[in-house]
């Protein structure tokens, strides 16, 4: 009988012992017990979807139709953005330049007229004969032909000028966007410009230049090589009887103010371009967005927040679909302004910025998508 009571009281005494051992080692996370400690507070769950609105403008520039290649072509001889002309008693200043003709068919220079003073008129001359004279007045915009019998193959002489207005008179004109420009029969290539603004590329969405090849109009031996700014943007030796190209701020070196655009081919290939034009996309319009959100912590989640062994942050994901990037959140009195990457985004918050009541507000301009935002509390890693 008091065998059976010593190993009783020695498997109580080693159970007691073990639960002593389990208890203990739950305190440090091992064994039995329940370890499970708060490892997060999840202040801000939220999805939003596409916010905001934004609204396309398009500015279209023609650049008409011609030839590249051997043929017929509409050859530029001569271009400047502005040209001053005056004749006194005691000075002229005119201009002058020359253009070497293979089978010229006829010429066109054209102008406008930004001012003018005097009572003298304008006046063009080709290989010295008088082909224009006339008095011309502010604002006029001119396009004056020169026919076939005042060309010659070889080396074509031009001059615009003015008269003084009288014996002792003096006569200024200035003009803008003065360009010549002689149909020949050479090899030729063409040459042209089109403007790109500031609010354009900062806004860019996105350019295409089209034009048309008339079907059985080219002889394809070569291709046809398209460069913007010295930038090759299209090759084809096959070509559609439509043309898209897309033309961008990296294929390109887009910048503000003229650009340059090229069509050109090699040896005896010859191409009919009709309708050339490029239309540049860009944000117009682009509508605010603003979103609040209210939350409230408990002490209990406060007192997590503000342990030293937390940290707090918001993420998201983001998509942006046009206008601005940036992105404007405020937590309280506390501001930041983010330039969010398409998809997932995230960023360290200060602990002390939170209180029992807050306010979430996400502000942002032009269209996008906002999903998985979160702002949370969760202890370090280290």
């Amino acid at each position: 009988m008091a065998e059976r009571f010593g190993v009783v009281v020695a498997i109580g005494l080693t159970f007691f012992g073990l639960m002593l051992i389990a208890s203990q080692d739950a305190s440090i996370g091992f064994g039995f017990g329940n370890s499970d400690q708060q490892q997060e507070v999840v202040m801000v769950s939220e999805s939003f979807g596409e916010l905001g609105g934004a609204t396309e403008d398009v500015r279209t520039t023609s650049f008409g139709s011609f030839n590249i290649g051997e043929g017929m072509g509409q050859i530029q001889a001569y271009q400047r953005n502005k040209v001053d002309l005056s004749n006194s008693l005691f000075s002229e200043n005119s201009v002058t330049f020359e253009y070497n003709a293979t089978q010229p068919e006829n010429a066109e220079i054209s102008f406008e007229v930004l001012g003018k003073e005097g009572t003298g008129a304008l006046y063009i001359e080709v290989n010295g004969q008088r082909v224009f004279e006339e008095q011309l007045v502010s604002s006029a915009t001119e396009e004056i032909n020169v026919s076939s019998d005042h060309l010659r193959p070889g080396i074509n002489d031009f001059k615009i000028g003015v008269n003084k207005g009288g014996l002792l008179g003096s006569t200024e004109y200035a003009l803008e966007d003065v360009e010549a420009y002689v149909r020949d029969r050479r090899f030729n290539d063409h040459r042209d410009s089109f403007q790109m603004y500031q609010y354009e590329l900062r806004d860019f969405v996105g350019a295409n230049l089209s034009f048309n090849i008339p079907v059985d109009s080219s002889v394809v031996t070569e291709p046809l090589e398209i460069d913007v700014n010295g930038n090759n943007i299209y090759s084809e030796n096959s070509v559609r009887a439509e043309q898209t190209v897309s033309v961008t701020p990296s294929n390109s070196d887009l910048g503000p103010g003229f650009n340059t655009l090229t069509f050109s081919t090699d040896a005896d290939a010859q191409y009919r371009i009709e309708n050339a034009q490029l239309a540049v996309r860009y944000i117009g319009t682009t509508e605010g967005v603003e979103r609040e959100i209210e939350f409230d912590l408990s002490s209990e989640d406060l007192s997590f927040v503000e342990r030293e062994d937390t940290d707090e942050k918001i993420s998201f994901d983001y998509q942006m679909l046009s206008g601005n990037r940036d992105l404007e959140l405020q937590i309280n009195d506390y501001t930041t302004t983010l330039t969010p990457e398409n998809g997932e985004n995230s960023e360290a918050l200060p602990e002390e910025i939170f209180e029992e009541e807050n306010t979430l507000t996400v502000q942002g301009q032009g269209s996008f998508t906002l999903d998985d935002l979160l702002v949370n509390s969760e202890v370090s890693d280290q």
